[in-house]
């Protein structure tokens, strides 16, 4: 390839997506291969063109290579040559735990990569082969037309904007591009691994498939687009009843607006729900066992474990998705108006309460967490007083909610509220305080 048709199509690539984004902080992940470089080229192209952009590149230093420090000198040096600044957080991969070697890697760079694109837009490199590739694991592992949909140019979700402008290149072009206009690239022989599921598709299955079927790349790309417009329809049509099934002020899914016999509705229903607190996609496994919590009785204690430190539980005819809090250690602990307690994952304070007579008018009091459910406390307005267990089930606080509330007490052991939940009827005023808590995950 030409120097200038090279040029003609990096323009391209990079007017492509300035038409699509608002100026922003492109931030590219930088692996120093040819598929990054030409990211990292296309980013620093779009700052020329419009201004308003500014580029940073992000090389993740896995520790788990003998080649690291190739990777990390070639990528300063071409961040330099670029006019790019260039950051290298090292990961912390841990494996076990039943994933693969591929997966934790893959989480711990994105975690890597998105905590330096905060107000930004995160630029990868996958390609046209990559799609392929994707497609044909996400068979592998039988996944619905989501999975098999791939990969999107641009993608907003919970974790921000990802871009992929490569999309409509194969590995072969991208590297002619790249040579023709004068830069290198590093080689991870990682990537020639038989035992990673990924080389061995590219590198066995597909040439295969290739040799065999002429234009098989072609037929599974239009495969993957297509499956992308079943499940974009699909969800279209299953959001108008999770909006009518979704509680938004108290985050909660109503088990009783759910039709559990309508499988394929209710199972597109739940996958929207989780969706909610957790970025990637939920196996179909979970998305069963998610909808088998909806069946079983409220009394049951069944959770079902998700993604990035989530569980899946139910109260009552509510599902909750819950994130793993450490609740306060057994205790008294001094709270004075001004300052902030933290105990375990929960933040402690007082708040001026002048819309309410439901107040008490002590500016410093002891958190006591060492109540027992026995305890009889007396709300405000009531006649009687009841246990604090029973109390619970009557403020509908969900189980796993409930060590972090507390007795309010004042210096001589008085009784003034109960957490967040009510103040007790002998110590109640005007405008005065309460307890606020907030669960910090």
């Amino acid at each position: 390839m030409l120097k200038e048709k090279a040029l003609q199509v990096l323009d391209e690539l990079a007017n492509n997506v300035i038409k699509n984004i608002g100026p922003t902080k492109l931030v590219v992940g930088l692996s120093g291969g040819a598929d990054s470089t030409l990211v990292l080229l296309i980013a620093k192209r779009i700052t020329e063109l419009n201004g308003e952009f500014s580029a940073l590149a992000v090389h993740c230093i896995h520790g788990l290579d003998a080649d690291d420090p190739i990777w990390f000198n070639h990528c300063t040096s071409l961040c330099k040559r670029v006019g790019v600044p260039l950051v290298t957080p090292k990961l912390n991969i841990i494996y076990g735990d039943g994933k693969s070697p591929e997966d934790v890697s893959r989480q711990e760079r994105y975690r890597a990569l998105l905590e330096n694109t905060r107000d930004g837009a995160l630029m990868l490199g996958h390609h046209a082969d990559d799609q392929v590739e994707s497609f044909l694991l996400a068979l592998k592992r039988g996944s619905g037309p989501y999975g098999l949909s791939g990969m999107r140019f641009i993608l907003n979700d919970e974790r921000g904007t990802i871009i992929r402008p490569l999309l409509t290149l194969h590995k072969r072009e991208i590297i002619e591009i790249i040579e023709a206009l004068g830069y290198d690239y590093v080689f991870d022989i990682s990537n020639t691994y038989l035992k990673f599921e990924r080389n061995f598709i590219r590198l066995k299955v597909l040439p295969l498939l290739k040799e065999r079927f002429s234009g098989i790349e072609k037929s599974i790309l239009r495969s993957s687009l297509l499956c992308s417009y079943e499940h974009d329809l699909a969800s279209r049509y299953a959001k108008e009843y999770f909006d009518l099934a979704y509680d938004r002020d108290n985050d909660c899914l109503c088990i009783d607006k759910l039709d559990l016999k309508d499988e394929p509705l209710v199972t597109s229903i739940m996958r929207l729900f989780i969706s909610t607190k957790v970025v990637m996609p939920p196996e179909f496994n979970t998305v069963l066992l998610a909808v088998k919590l909806c069946s079983i009785g409220p009394d049951q204690n069944m959770r079902v474990s998700l993604d990035e430190g989530c569980t899946l539980r139910r109260y009552k005819d509510r599902l909750y998705i819950v994130k793993n809090a450490k609740t306060p250690e057994k205790g008294q602990y001094t709270l004075e108006y001004g300052k902030v307690l933290v105990l375990g994952d929960y933040e402690y304070r007082l708040v001026e309460d002048c819309s309410s007579k439901e107040s008490f008018a002590n500016g410093r009091v002891v958190l006591d967490f060492d109540y027992k459910g026995s305890q009889c406390l007396k709300p405000l307005k009531r006649i009687h007083s009841r246990e604090i267990k029973k109390l619970f089930g009557e403020y509908n606080i969900p189980t796993w909610k409930r060590p972090s509330q507390c007795l309010v007490k004042d210096q001589a052991g008085h009784i003034l509220a109960f957490g967040s939940l009510f103040v007790t009827a002998e110590n109640s005023i005007e405008k005065g305080y309460k307890l606020q808590i907030t669960c910090l995950k």
